[in-house]
Order: C-alpha cells, then sequence, then structure tokens
C-alpha cells in the first residue's frame, strides 16, 4: 500500500539532490565558459526542452536526477584548439567544476538544517540518566547501573537521549569508551553495542534505557487527552491498574489496550485523582491519543542556525566516516549501507510524517552524497579530482592508458560495490514485506 508514496518520495528526495549536485558542476562550468552542450533534469530519452546557445536544456524520461555533458569532456572528444572544451581549460578550473557539484550537496545540506532550526526544532526532554539496563545485554556488561548519568561516548560528549542513541546505534559491534558520572564519581567503560536489524537498517544497541517519568507534555485541542481532562504536568502514576512511573511501562499499557479504553491514576500538584483515556479515531497520530511527552523548542537566529547546523552536519560527517572505517577493517557488514529500495522505503515513510522530515532525510542524504562523491575513487569526481592532483604534484600528464585502466578499476569497483549493496537491499526489503 506504501509502494506509491515510497516511489513518489525516492522521486523527490534523489531527484532533487542528484540534479543540485550536477547544477553545481552546470554554473561553474559556465562561470569558466565551458560550452556545455546538455543540461538535463531526468535521463534516458528527451521530453521536452528548448535550446539556448550551445546547451540543450532539458527534461528527460526518468526523473532521478539529472546530468551535464561539456564539450570536450573525454580525452577522444577534447579538441585542444578549441579553448571552451573542457579539458582544453586549466588544471585549477577544472579542479571547480569537479568540485563544485560535490561541494553544492554539502552546502544543501548545511542550508537546509540551518532553516529547520530557524523554524524551531521539538525534541522530547529525555537526559541520559539510565533508569534500567538490560541483564546480559551490553550495557549490563559494560557495568551501567540505573542512575548513571552518561556524559560521552567514544570522546563525544552527548547532551541528551537522541545524541547518546545517535552514538550508540551508528556503531553496531565496535568497542566505545563511554564516561559517567555515578554518585558524583566519574567512571569510564567500554561498551560494545549489539547489532539488530530494524526496518531503516541495522543499528547497534546497548539496551540502556533512560530515566523518562510519565509526565504530560503538549494536549492537543479535541482530542481523546482533552477530552479525558488531562493537563499539562500531570503525572499518570498507573494505566489500566499498573504502576507506570515512567513512559516504557505506560507504553507497554497502551499498545497492550490496543483502542480500548484506559483507566489513568494521574497526580496533580497534592492530589490524585482517576480519569478514563477514551479511545482514539482511526488513523489517529497524535501521540498517545492526543498527548505527548515533555518537549523541547530550539529555534535560533539565521547566523547560530549557521553555525549550529554547520556543527552537526561535522558530526554526522565523523560518523559516516566512522562507518566507512569500520567497512574498510571489515568490522561492519555491507548490510549497513542503504540500497536504492531502502531509501525509498525510509522516504515514503519520512514524506509520511511530514515534509519537515523530508527536509531533514534530504540533508542527511545530501552530506553523505556530496563526501562521498569526494572520495579517491576513479568514475567518481572525487577520482578525477585524484588524478587532476597527480598531474600538477608530477607536473606532467598521466598517459591516456593509464586513465583509461584507472577508470576502468574504478567502474569494476564501483559496481561490485552496488551489485552487493543492492544484493543486500532486496533481501532485506523482501523479508520485511514477508513480515509486514
Amino acid at each position: 500500500m506504501n509502494i506509491p508514496t515510497n516511489f513518489i518520495a525516492f522521486i523527490i528526495v534523489l531527484g532533487f539532490l542528484i540534479f543540485a549536485h550536477e547544477a553545481g558542476h552546470f554554473f561553474v562550468a559556465k562561470l569558466f565558459r565551458v560550452r556545455v552542450l546538455v543540461f538535463s533534469f531526468g535521463f534516458g530519452k528527451r521530453l521536452f526542452g528548448f535550446r539556448r546557445g550551445p546547451t540543450d536544456y532539458r527534461v528527460s524520461l526518468v526523473p532521478l536526477g539529472g546530468y551535464v555533458r561539456m564539450a570536450g569532456d573525454t580525452p577522444e572528444e577534447n579538441q585542444p584548439a578549441n579553448p571552451d572544451e573542457f579539458l582544453s581549460k586549466p588544471k585549477w578550473q577544472r579542479f571547480l567544476i569537479l568540485l563544485a557539484g560535490p561541494l553544492m550537496n554539502i552546502i544543501i545540506a548545511i542550508v537546509f538544517v540551518a532553516g529547520l532550526l530557524t523554524m524551531g526544532t521539538e525534541t522530547l526532554s529525555i537526559g541520559t540518566v539510565v533508569s534500567s539496563v538490560t541483564p546480559g545485554k551490553p550495557g549490563a556488561i559494560a557495568g551501567l547501573q540505573p542512575g548513571d548519568r552518561i556524559v560521552a561516548v567514544g570522546g563525544e560528549a552527548v547532551d541528551n537521549f537522541d545524541d547518546l542513541k545517535m552514538a550508540i546505534s551508528l556503531q553496531a559491534g565496535t568497542p566505545l569508551r563511554v564516561e559517567y558520572v555515578r554518585n558524583g564519581v566519574h567512571h569510564t567503560t567500554t561498551l560494545t553495542p549489539e547489532r539488530e536489524n530494524t526496518d531503516l537498517g541495522p543499528i547497534g544497541r546497548a539496551f540502556i534505557y533512560p530515566y523518562h517519568p510519565t509526565i504530560v507534555g503538549r494536549i492537543m485541542p479535541g482530542s481523546p487527552a482533552a477530552r479525558a481532562g488531562l493537563r499539562l504536568g500531570d503525572r499518570i502514576v498507573a494505566a489500566n491498574g499498573r504502576p507506570t512511573p515512567e513512559y516504557p511501562a505506560f507504553t507497554e499499557v497502551f499498545e497492550a489496550a490496543k483502542n480500548g479504553p484506559i483507566a489513568l491514576d494521574v497526580q496533580r500538584g497534592a492530589s490524585t485523582l482517576r480519569v478514563t483515556l477514551p479511545p482514539a479515531p482511526p488513523d489517529d497520530r497524535n501521540g498517545f491519543r492526543g498527548f505527548i511527552p515533555p518537549t523541547e523548542i530550539h529555534k535560533y537566529s539565521v547566523g547560530t542556525a549557521l553555525a549550529e547546523s554547520v556543527r552537526q552536519n561535522w558530526k554526522m560527517l565523523r560518523y559516516a566516516f566512522i562507518t566507512l572505517g569500520r567497512l574498510v577493517r571489515g568490522e561492519a557488514s555491507m548490510k549497513e549501507l542503504s540500497g536504492p529500495l531502502s531509501i525509498a522505503r525510509i522516504s515514503g515513510e519520512m514524506l509520511r510524517r511530514g515534509w519537515l522530515d523530508v527536509v531533514s532525510l534530504m540533508a542527511m542524504i545530501s552530506l553523505q552524497l556530496g563526501v562521498m562523491n569526494l572520495l579517491p575513487i576513479p568514475v567518481l569526481d572525487g577520482g578525477h579530482i585524484m588524478i587532476l592532483l597527480i598531474e600538477g604534484l608530477f607536473r606532467r600528464e598521466l598517459s591516456l592508458r593509464v586513465k583509461e585502466r584507472i577508470q576502468q578499476v574504478g567502474f569494476a569497483m564501483l559496481a561490485a560495490l552496488m551489485i552487493v549493496v543492492l544484493y543486500h537491499d532486496v533481501i532485506t526489503n523482501v523479508m520485511l514485506m514477508r513480515k509486514g
């Protein structure tokens, strides 16, 4: 049932980001007066467009990104006597043209995150104090106990549970140095997250649960929670007769009740009262039938948002390189890389949640797309940049035969990687469909 939404979201997310990448190449090529033959949105057969000067601006059949074709961009086609061809330009200009695509993706990531921060981001108010630890799991093996406050993971400070969860989830199977405070004393330990497959791909888990008291935050007007008389600041001490001091216990009762009424014992100030949470309408997504836990809203000015966006993107970049390093060392599985089906499924889920979630996902993918294209892998922009740097360092051109061999090896490596990722992607999504 979600396939159409997933497909539309996939086109929106990857289509825009790849086209923006190519637009970066296009604008810098035009800046240096390179003759651009084709600037296309989409691939395949030309549907419609117009010609201005030497450039055919077109819309093509397959709407997944686009491409730029420049005159003389291969040794076979280049005519050195023509100064407006790509390979006839100085190396520093070709370097900037190649760099512009990945740089555009990185700029998009920074601008999108900054835009979200200026609009205001809402997060659950959950700290890093441990409430419970599952026996026999990584957190317990590391010696963590209820009441411990985790302050850093892998040398990175964690200010809230989202930071803690991110640091652990991206490093399945990797020993992590964890710093925590117990009874006012600073301690360190080593924690190795356990790998777990989820709908959004494999993640690392420590089975540590934060202290999250069952306090009522925002209440949606006209919702079942509002009709039950719940108020901001109420604390739910029991649900259907079961003690619920924290949200995990309440969530279990909430899910077990399905859509039946739930009797709540609510502490309000010095008094305790009982209210009944009525059933929710079909497809209701308003938290717990219209109320959510306490949240924090972070809203920044434009300048502060840009600085915070750079910090957050740099943090995500570090996590991305950690994952790559684990892959190179054989500590991670190729299953941790998302293929097109997984990207489509995740994009569809974000689209169903709302446009802000789509923009957040696009920022994350754009950053990864930009950085991956800068890796010194032949065929990618980074591979071409690497060849330019080698030629500049040795002050001579590599032979055409050497360049061809480099490109062939790079293409073979990339094709092999794509086949492996696609194989795992298909298997993972088929298994999810069977489970669903």
